[in-house]
């Protein structure tokens, strides 16, 4: 695919747009007008107007204009831009897309703004719909969901200057074939851990230095990776114990606990005496063939057990996890999912669309696997919105991911009263949360100044560079 860019260098935007209907080609991006056979996308910025122009084989198949002051919103031309070439290739190409032209991460987060602006609830449907085309399913949700993020961002900063805490433990037993984080095929040596562990508490102790200087307070902690209870019971204490002087534990304190097979009483027990109040235990599904088949050394009866084990522990809050859109899955199994999980009455539902990584495994091996419709994908979405709603969850959160089957979302459900306040912080970018291991970025938030530090995501390089 050509795409031809006029008097702007918007070359993300045009591409993230025009996959929408050319998905999986590649692209090349030139600053002339050109002739050629096939498709050539032409966009231009000029004297307050975008402009979009589609040709096949040297002919016009659609020419949009969109005067950028013309609109009631405040958008910026990056954004006009990015609406009128998604006019014109639905004119001409036509694609079913249930998030309209809103392409980006965070949908919520422009409706926060238009609410804040005095936007009534009806004209944020209306303007979703018009010009932005998402479907009114779509549009109800970011609603509800940017509504949630407001009053739980006020929760946040009940405390004076409140930051979130992120830990990345980034071993798992077995590498999922979906799983694009920095995650090794086979798991680390108990050594290798160790002095994994060892460099972070170097790190955790740098951050709560520059915490104090800031004068900031801990509103979240967050343990994820990877699976942080893969780890020893010797590792796990000693990274919790060393948190806990640094950070303490009087917060919202959170371990993704992912993967059943990793977790046992001890273990849960230890996060527990730890201050831990919050923790995700996550079957991905409920069908062991599915398990097998996405590389999970775990069936629903071991998620079962962990569940019941952490209740045991004293857990009062539980997050599952669970992706629409597996290989091979079907509406059935969705239904089955979310019945089993109705019945062990977890505080969280987080309910995943499957993503199509580039570092993924299933990348590139698309054809050994049975990705289901988008369309059954949509269904199962709705099934879990369903039982989600019978059940007393509510949405608080959600996100877009690149490569996801039908640019559809995740959303994070929660009863009342146990949202996770570091999603929202992190995910709707309204606090400044520190990053500590490796693949961990700290994220700082200033108003609407919005910058980024990576670590290095390479778990070898993160301990050289501690020595």
């Amino acid at each position: 695919m050509t795409c031809v860019l006029l008097n702007h260098n918007f070359i993300n935007e045009v591409q993230t747009v025009t996959q929408l209907f050319f998905p999986g080609d590649g692209f090349r991006f030139v600053n002339e007008p050109l002739q050629a056979p096939g498709y050539i996308i032409q966009t231009e910025v000029a004297n307050g107007v975008a402009i979009a122009t589609v040709f096949k084989d040297g002919n016009v198949v659609a020419h949009k204009t969109i005067v950028i002051d013309s609109l009631q919103l405040k958008l910026s031309p990056r954004r006009v831009l990015m609406l009128v070439l998604y006019h014109a290739l639905q004119e001409c190409i036509g694609a079913y897309t249930p998030w309209g032209a809103l392409t980006g991460i965070r949908p919520s987060k422009m409706v926060r703004e238009w609410l804040q602006s005095g936007y009534s609830d009806q004209q944020v449907i209306a303007t979703m719909q018009d010009p932005f085309c998402c479907t009114q399913e779509k549009a109800q949700l970011a609603l509800a969901v940017a509504k949630a993020e407001n009053s739980i961002t006020r929760q946040i900063y009940k405390k004076p200057n409140p930051v979130g805490i992120y830990i990345s433990v980034p071993f798992c037993p077995t590498r999922c074939v979906y799983c694009s984080f920095n995650i090794s095929q086979k798991l680390a040596s108990d050594d290798f851990q160790a002095w994994y562990v060892a460099a972070m508490v170097k790190e955790i102790a740098v951050k709560a230095a520059h915490i104090k200087q800031l004068g900031a307070t801990v509103s979240s902690i967050y343990i994820g990776g990877g699976t942080p209870t893969v780890l020893s019971e010797t590792l796990l204490t000693k990274l919790l114990d060393v948190v806990g002087e640094n950070f303490g534990n009087d917060c919202e304190y959170s371990v993704e606990a992912g993967r059943p097979d990793t977790l046992t009483p001890s273990k849960l027990k230890i996060m527990y005496n730890h201050g831990v109040n919050r923790i995700a235990v996550n079957p991905q599904t409920l069908n062991d063939n599915t398990l097998k088949l996405i590389g999970r050394n775990h069936s629903a009866a071991d998620f079962f057990a962990a569940f019941e084990n952490a209740r045991a522990a004293g857990f009062t809050c539980i997050n599952t996890d669970i992706i629409a859109g597996l290989p091979g899955e079907t509406t059935g199994d969705m239904h089955h999912t979310m019945e089993g999980l109705a019945k062990f009455n977890p505080e969280n539902i987080t309910v995943h669309t499957l993503a199509v990584k580039r570092a993924s495994n299933l990348r590139g091996n698309t054809a050994n696997y049975t990705i289901p419709s988008v369309q059954a994908t949509e269904d199962m979405l709705r099934i879990a919105n369903q039982v989600c709603a019978r059940q007393g969850f509510l949405p608080y959160y959600l996100y877009r991911q690149k490569n996801m089957v039908g640019m559809f979302e995740n959303v994070g459900y929660s009863k009342p009263g146990f949202e996770c306040e570091y999603n929202v912080g992190m995910m709707a970018e309204t606090q400044t949360v520190l990053g500590i291991g490796a693949g961990a970025v700290s994220k700082f938030v200033e108003g609407d100044k919005i910058w980024r530090e990576f670590n290095t995501k390479d778990p070898e390089i993160y301990i050289e560079r501690s020595n």
